[in-house]
């Protein structure tokens, strides 16, 4: 029977060296898609016929090495944007700066924790690809697949950004073939003119095809370790369709993520599973200052109400999206997540008793220190680079290169997003930031004839750091914007503005996004359009009630706003026609004109027409 054609396959023998003590198998529904495996047997049925399981047998220790929201940063990502952490440090009580990340430097922290464990296994929490730096985009992430299967990665959930270029993408991604409209050997199937596919499995528990109700991909799997089986759930969350383009996810149904969960859970429980790990495509946050706080300050987000929803079969849940670092305890179970860009791993610990599950359970954030640090903490040491990843990563940097270094302008001082503060700062989307307010700009001058535009705080993945003597190249712009979104205008009334605003706030946007200013999602403006908000007004409210914004302080072009009349106003195709990040009102939008400029196309072409940029001044006035 092959896995394609069963609810719960089985397969004979090994596949690259793999031992019947080191075992994977997967259930689910799915369309006739083999998951590809690496170093993995598929040896026990839905079953587990013929596979040992003792209950006098001794506890085995299994160690799972997480990471999440990698998005292709196979170089060492900037210092400013997920390339340092803030460590514990016994001289300093505010914590010290360290600078991590790097796929070379990941590949040997990775094989440092294996070595002390042979019961060990690689995970991930989704967005692996996608929203990423040139390096890996102009390769259609087939360097990150790449770079990542031979890192050892062996389960993964999807995330919303796998989602951006649509379904068959993804699935090509997993299962091999060349780019569609790619050049072979110049920008897909770069290995003697070929893509294998992911040598990990994507899961995919909760999300379905409409017309076949069959999930897209595995929705479970299944690994033994010694004489204890470990099962595993992978979901993102059920929110993808408000993140993501409506061409992504098009024929597809997301579904609750807590009782999928419980579904799937107690099936492998039935199945065998000594213990149940979630890998889940959804997070929270902490005030935590300092990486692997574990008193979890002020632990709060989406994850939560899923978590509490959870039954007794579930033992831990890998976390991500949030691009937050915690480690904490919520309804019995281990919550985790490393923050983002490959800075960090969790070190997860389970002692596992067949017949007993889970006897214990703990996590440690472990920093992947690259050896870029000039001196660090006592207690600390820099990784050095594994040759095979470093040789594989440099390969894909010198396919880039020329297009990378291509100066296309220049700026007159750093121009940067909104960030957070705490070990793994990221972008505010709470806040106003300068080169939010920049790309704003860019969309008005970029697009069709506008009266104002906007951009989401999520189509800003970088800053602009003054360098060089202010040269900007192609591949910092990449860097920026990513996407490939294009632009499109639509008319929008002025009581439709109004409402788009007051959508930053209100539900569920408040929920999902918390920061300086409290909760939200704050939309960056062009030049010639401001308003003021307050924040004594109660945030959150339903769809429709919000209040915050200071009546009569809305101005366009020097003009106050006017409710009935029309505006042409510019945004992304992600966010237009909507509903991206929530905004809703979008979608009633009329009149809609796609340009077909890429964002990238346009913010080339801005600042090559304004050297020396310097960051705008500000559009937004908070009170209290």
């Amino acid at each position: 029977m092959s896995l394609a054609a069963a609810d719960a396959g089985s397969v004979s023998g090994t596949e690259n060296g793999a031992t019947q003590e080191e075992a994977v198998y997967f259930l689910f529904k799915s369309q006739s898609i083999r998951p590809a495996l690496l170093g993995l047997a598929v040896l026990c049925s839905g079953a587990l016929t013929g596979c040992s399981s003792s209950q006098n047998s001794e506890p085995v220790n299994v160690t799972l090495i997480a990471l999440n929201d990698f998005h292709g940063n196979i170089e060492v990502p900037a210092a400013n944007n997920g390339g340092a952490v803030v460590v514990a440090d016994s001289a300093n009580p505010a914590g010290t700066r360290v600078l991590t990340g790097g796929a070379a430097y990941l590949a040997t922290l990775i094989k440092q924790i294996k070595a002390k464990n042979p019961h060990s296994i690689v995970v991930a929490a989704g967005d692996n690809i996608s929203a990423s730096p040139v390096t890996s985009a102009l390769t259609h992430d087939e360097a990150s697949i790449e770079v990542l299967s031979k890192i050892g990665l062996e389960l993964t959930s999807v995330g919303n950004h796998e989602f951006d270029r649509g379904r068959d993408e993804i699935l090509r991604i997993q299962n091999g073939g060349c780019y569609i409209g790619g050049v072979v050997g110049q920008d897909t199937c770069l290995n003697n003119g070929q893509y294998k596919g992911a040598g990990f499995t994507f899961l995919s528990a909760n999300v379905q095809d409409t017309a076949s109700g069959k999930t897209l991909f595995p929705a479970v799997a299944m690994k033994t370790f010694g004489t204890i089986k470990v099962g595993f759930v992978g979901l993102t969350l059920k929110g993808t369709p408000q993140v993501v383009t409506s061409t992504g996810v098009a024929g597809l149904s997301f579904l609750d993520e807590a009782p999928t969960i419980n579904q799937y859970a107690a099936q492998l429980r039935r199945d065998g599973a000594s213990a149940v790990v979630v890998l889940i495509h959804q997070g929270g946050q902490t005030t935590a200052t300092t990486l692997n706080d574990q008193t979890c300050p002020n632990l709060s987000g989406d994850i939560l109400p899923i978590v509490d929803a959870l039954s007794a079969d579930v033992d831990v849940v890998v976390s991500g999206h949030t691009h937050q670092e915690y480690v904490c305890k919520r309804n019995g179970k281990l919550l985790t997540s490393t923050g983002f860009y490959g800075s960090a791993v969790t070190e997860i610990n389970l002692s596992v008793q067949a017949g007993h599950g889970v006897l214990s359970a703990s996590a440690n954030t472990r920093p992947v220190i690259n050896d870029l640090n000039t001196k660090l903490p006592e207690g600390y040491t820099a990784l050095s680079k594994d040759p095979e990843i470093d040789a594989l990563v440099k390969r894909y940097v010198a396919l880039s290169a020329v297009l990378k270094g291509v100066v296309v302008g220049s700026i007159s001082a750093d121009i940067k997003r909104a960030l957070t503060t705490g070990p793994t700062p990221t972008r505010d989307e709470t806040a106003e930031g300068a080169l939010g307010d920049l790309m704003a700009d860019v969309y008005l001058a970029g697009g069709p004839k506008a009266d104002l535009a906007f951009i989401n705080q999520g189509g800003v993945r970088a800053d602009l750091i003054y360098k060089n003597g202010g040269q900007v190249t192609f591949g910092d712009l990449f860097t920026v914007a990513p996407f490939g979104n294009t632009l499109v205008t639509v008319d929008l009334t002025g009581a439709q503005v109004l409402r788009l605003l007051e959508q930053q706030w209100e539900a569920p946007n408040c929920s999902a996004k918390l920061g300086a200013n409290g909760c939200g999602r704050l939309l960056q403006p062009s030049a010639g359009f401001s308003y003021t908000w307050d924040a004594a007004s109660p945030a959150g409210a339903a769809d429709g009630k919000g209040s915050r914004v200071v009546s009569g302080s809305v101005m366009i072009n020097g003009a106050a706003l006017v409710v009935d009349k029309v505006y042409r106003v510019t945004f992304n195709s992600f966010m237009a026609p909507g509903p991206g990040d929530n905004f809703t009102v979008v979608t009633s939008g009329k009149n809609i004109t796609n340009s077909y400029i890429k964002d990238i196309d346009a913010l080339s072409s801005y600042m090559k027409s304004h050297p020396n940029a310097a960051p705008p001044t500000p559009r937004i006035t908070r009170l209290h």
